[in-house]
């Protein structure tokens, strides 16, 4: 039988999902597990999130938009997830709260069901705000614009098309610092 790429934890609970990763059909993969014929790229990282995002259609964002993308090894704990102010409606009721933010229809895709932010928004963001570890964000960020292929120069003047970021200079400048590299790729 050939499994959905993620393991939906609302169709399998616990104890089978546990059984099927011994059994070795399947491996962890962000919050659920996932069958070890399944390709890991950005849209089953993606997915593998879901459960804890679709609720409220969260948006993931920062070192797990990192992750999702391929460009940092360990998904981050706890998972950054932001609140889109122009698409979800604010509640109070999440725990941990996550950050409001407003994000243009680009920045935000979906990926495997999941709304992401894209590579070079996730490496603005990670370089303007100051939540995010700085020798963390730095390398995310480079690893991000090679994802991308973009160069630091491209990515910094995209980066002015940004409108009401609070330390958008920041991340500018941040971006443009960056070292050039080459290739594209993970």
């Amino acid at each position: 039988m050939r499994l959905a790429p993620t393991i939906d934890p609302t169709e399998f609970p616990e104890a089978e999902r546990s059984a099927l990763r011994l059994d070795g059909d399947c491996r962890r993969l962000g919050l659920t597990v996932v069958p070890v014929d399944v390709p890991l790229g950005p849209a089953v990282r993606a997915a593998s999130l879901a459960d804890a995002v679709a609720r409220h259609d969260l948006v993931v964002e920062l070192l797990g938009a990192a992750w999702v993308h391929g460009a940092v090894e360990h998904l981050p704990r706890p998972l950054p997830l932001a609140l889109d102010v122009r698409t979800s409606p604010r509640t109070k009721m999440l725990l941990p709260a996550p950050r409001e933010a407003r994000f243009r229809s680009d920045d935000a895709p979906r990926l495997g069901g999941v709304r992401v932010t894209t590579p070079l928004k996730t490496a603005f963001d990670l370089l303007r705000l100051p939540d995010v570890p700085s020798p963390d964000a730095s390398a995310a960020a480079a690893a991000l614009l090679r994802i991308a292929g973009t160069p630091p120069s491209i990515a910094a003047a995209l980066a002015q098309l940004q409108q009401q970021c609070p330390h958008k200079q920041r991340g500018i400048e941040r971006l443009a610092a960056l070292p050039v590299a080459c290739g594209r790729g993970h």
